[in-house]
C-alpha cells in the first residue's frame, strides 16, 4: 500500500501534559485508522496555534 499523506487535528489545553497527550492520541488514532508502521513515515509536520506555548507537539512523537 502506498500512502501519500495523512491529515489530523486535535485540541488541547495550554499545559505540557495536555498538548503531549492529545498529540499522542492523535498519532495513535491515525496509525490505527490507516494501518501504517511508524518506520513507514518519511516526515511529520507539526503545527500549533499561537495560544499553545507550554510544549511543542513534536515532542510527543519521540
Amino acid at each position: 500500500m502506498t500512502t501519500r499523506g495523512f491529515l489530523g487535528a486535535t485540541t488541547a489545553e495550554n499545559t505540557s501534559e495536555s498538548i503531549l497527550q492529545a498529540t499522542q492520541e492523535l498519532l495513535q488514532a491515525l496509525q490505527a485508522a490507516n494501518d501504517f508502521a511508524p518506520d513507514d513515515l518519511a516526515a511529520i509536520w507539526f503545527t500549533a496555534t499561537p495560544d499553545l506555548t507550554a510544549a511543542f507537539p513534536a515532542r510527543a512523537a519521540c
